[in-house]
């Protein structure tokens, strides 16, 4: 070892010499992977998952509540009516009911009906025009007519003149003047020669209204 140092010159001794002294730089150890650690058999395992920090429950926004509705009413809705003045004590009124008359689509059927099913008193017939009168409870009467095309009420009044006077200042439009409609010659409702005199007015219906005085 010592000659072969010898043959070297004092150059090649120096390098040599630093070449002995300086140190080769060591492997570095490999990081470790903190996705994987090796279990006592050698067997690689993955890392544990992160638990991940609860988040706290945001409260959540409500709805607004929203504005009850207004209701509409129709452009057309009625007032109720004003109250009217009651009557009182004397004044005049419309309470004795005197006839009804209903439409007879056929008068031989409706007398049918009305005598034999129904039991009303039969009075008399008129044909023409086709009518048929029955005796009614309290002293009214049923009229059946060929030509009615609606009810109507008939109001017995001492006065008919005087009624139309007192209905006129409450306002009521009357259809037509007092006039004469029958005059019983043959006593078929009450005394012989009795005359019926009428006039008509319409509820705010339009249902038709007759007043008749008994002459």
């Amino acid at each position: 070892m010592r000659d072969k140092f010898l043959d070297l010159t004092d150059g090649e001794l120096m390098a040599a010499a630093k070449g002995k002294t300086k140190k080769k730089p060591s492997a570095k150890a490999p990081p470790k992977s903190s996705a994987a650690s090796k279990t006592p058999s050698g067997a690689t395992r993955p890392a544990a998952k992160a638990i991940p920090k609860p988040v706290p429950a945001r409260s959540v926004p409500q709805p607004a509540a929203l504005p009850t509705p207004t209701p509409i009413l129709p452009a057309t809705a009625s007032k109720p009516p004003a109250p009217g003045k009651p009557l009182g004590a004397g004044d005049f009124v419309l309470d004795k009911l005197h006839q009804i008359a209903l439409t007879a689509t056929n008068l031989d059927v409706a007398v049918e009906f009305y005598r034999d099913v129904i039991g009303l008193k039969f009075i008399a017939r008129f044909d023409p025009p086709g009518l048929a009168f029955f005796q009614l409870s309290g002293g009214a009467r049923l009229l059946l007519s060929v030509q009615a095309s609606q009810a109507t009420l008939y109001f017995l009044v001492p006065d008919i003149e005087a009624a139309l006077v007192n209905l006129r200042k409450r306002g009521v439009s009357i259809l037509q003047p007092a006039h004469k409609v029958h005059r019983d010659e043959a006593g078929h409702f009450g005394r012989k020669g009795t005359e019926e005199w009428m006039a008509f007015f319409r509820d705010p219906s339009g249902n038709l209204i007759g007043l008749v005085e008994r002459r």
